[in-house]
């Protein structure tokens, strides 16, 4: 009976998240096109501050409950959940980390410790007018941007400053955040409505 009750709530749950997303997105009239939507060109020091993580690798630290992001290009830059030193400040979160290696870019939602220190050193951009779904927007385009980047090739903090990104653009002829924000969660609502779907939920 428990098991019972327990499939019922995320029964009850998947259907009021497929309604509540449906009528989010239909009453906002957004247009999802990508091929119809006006784009720009930005240089990345132009819409993000760049900075480097402290000079820190994981080897340091014991497991805990903060994550480590790397110049890896899987699981969103993780190595490794740490315990921070005392009183050491954490990167903030909202941000994207890219590998200057192989310019793998990430979306951070939350804070943080960055790896440090050497030439493979993480870059972090920050953006205020930047949330969760714009962000995710966004690191896949700086991806396709920095992906020439290699051991023999690394990206830098100026490097990327340099770089030209291409975003859709709104009547303004800057970043449409809204845009990107309400595109990506479409794209989230396809993705778990095909899953349940899929898993018959």
């Amino acid at each position: 009976m428990l098991l019972l009750a327990i499939y019922r709530k995320s029964f009850t749950h998947s259907q009021n998240y497929i309604s509540t997303t449906y009528n989010n997105l239909h009453r906002e009239k957004t247009p999802l096109s990508l091929e119809q939507k006006k784009w720009g060109t930005f240089f990345v020091g132009d819409l993000f501050t760049v900075r480097r993580p402290k000079a820190r690798s994981e080897k340091q630290y014991k497991f805990g409950p903060i994550p480590f992001i790397a110049s890896g290009n899987t699981n969103n830059g993780l190595t490794k959940c740490c315990m921070p030193k005392k009183e050491e400040v954490l990167d903030e979160g909202n941000c994207i980390t890219i590998s200057p290696i192989d310019g793998s870019a990430f979306y951070q939602e939350t804070a943080f410790l960055g790896r440090g220190g050497a030439g493979s050193s993480i870059l972090i951009l920050y953006n205020s007018s930047m949330n969760k779904y714009s962000g995710l927007f966004i690191a896949r385009m700086l991806t396709q941007t920095c992906s020439k980047y290699s051991y023999g090739k690394m990206g830098n903090q100026e490097s990327i400053k340099r770089e030209k990104i291409m975003l859709p653009i709104g009547g303004n002829d800057n970043p449409d955040y809204y845009f990107m924000e309400q595109y990506i969660k479409y794209i989230s609502f396809k993705l778990k409505t095909k899953y349940l779907k899929e898993k018959n939920i």
